[in-house]
């Protein structure tokens, strides 16, 4: 059932939108976008709808991903925000599974896991080792939080929809994220005594054997952060003008890593701030993209902002999830036949 019957603003509700804001249909930036190339994200968020967004095929990195955010949810959370059903925002329930049994947490969600369908032969090849991986690396997870003082720092809420509005920053667009575990925060709670991102890594596949069997080849815990994520945190820290201390942790089957302030230069708040501002001349160069063909109709912003744009269609990783028919759509965007 909900926390409680408060009212609570939608932060992406907000009128006064630019222009290119209103025509295009978009109101908001996301952490997670800053890491996307500009010829990436034109392309996701300006082209496809979001309907088509969510047709994007997943894979078992990140669906294993969701099921240990999960387990340690349910287990520490008091508070979760979920999407309802009939307004179709995200709002705050009361957590029904909070402290339940650990092992069933896991079963329950492992079960849940194997209900993905893998998109290809070596995705099906991972789906299979990581049910192997979820426990380890649940149980980590669960020893991570725990010597972060997840059992004596207070309600926890999970999920939790944050928004940076164009009061509080440079921008035209609000910046709306949400956060993985606020240590002794509730609605009424004005900064949290910790903020946790978690990120989980997940075996890679290696060669085939003599037998015809797949090698795997296990990642070791990072030795720094990635940038990416540093930004993310960096937004959560800026939404409580860095009064809000921001611990990133990494979870492997082989153990865990959490970077804090202590042992990383970026999650202090002169390090926070830099990251944000970065993020923040990201999304201003796009903002100031689309604004110089805000008055022309939508189809057209778009062309005009492409044309500024590289697509980068050589990157590593970004444009891996679209499918041959997106990308086929996003070559003819660029004129790349």
């Amino acid at each position: 059932m909900k926390k409680n019957d408060t009212v609570l603003d939608d932060p992406l509700d907000h009128p006064a939108l630019p222009l290119f804001g209103q025509k295009l249909g978009i109101n908001h930036h996301s952490p997670t976008q800053a890491s996307l190339p500009d010829g990436a994200w034109l392309f996701k968020y300006l082209v496809l709808t979001q309907e088509q967004r969510r047709m994007l095929p997943s894979n078992a990195n990140m669906k294993a991903g969701v099921a240990v955010n999960e387990i340690l949810q349910q287990f520490y959370g008091d508070t979760i925000w979920k999407l309802n059903p009939l307004t179709k925002k995200l709002m705050p329930y009361a957590n029904a599974l909070q402290y339940a049994d650990k092992q069933e947490l896991i079963t329950k969600n492992l079960d849940k896991f194997k209900e993905y369908d893998p998109v290809d032969d070596k995705d099906r090849e991972k789906f299979e080792k990581y049910q192997a991986e979820i426990p380890e690396v649940s149980l980590h997870g669960f020893s991570a939080l725990e010597k972060l003082g997840a059992a004596n720092l207070g309600p926890i809420v999970c999920e939790e929809q944050i928004s940076i509005t164009q009061s509080s920053s440079p921008l035209l667009l609000s910046v709306v994220g949400r956060t993985d575990f606020a240590f002794g925060g509730s609605l009424d709670a004005t900064i949290p005594s910790l903020i946790v991102e978690l990120k989980t890594s997940w075996s890679k596949l290696g060669k085939i054997r003599k037998d015809g069997s797949r090698g795997f080849i296990s990642l070791p815990l990072p030795a720094a952060p990635s940038f990416n994520h540093l930004t993310q945190c960096a937004f959560y820290a800026a939404k409580y003008n860095y009064e809000a201390p921001v611990a990133l942790v990494y979870l492997t089957k082989a153990g865990y890593q959490i970077f804090n302030k202590d042992n990383c230069w970026d999650l202090t708040p002169e390090g926070l701030q830099k990251n944000f501002r970065l993020i923040c001349n990201v999304f201003k160069r796009r903002e100031k993209i689309l604004a110089q063909f805000e008055k022309k109709d939508a189809i057209e912003i778009i062309k005009g902002a492409a044309s500024l744009i590289d697509p980068n269609f050589d990157h590593p990783w970004a444009w891996f999830s679209f499918g041959d028919e997106n990308l086929k759509q996003a070559k003819r965007l660029w004129n790349f036949n």
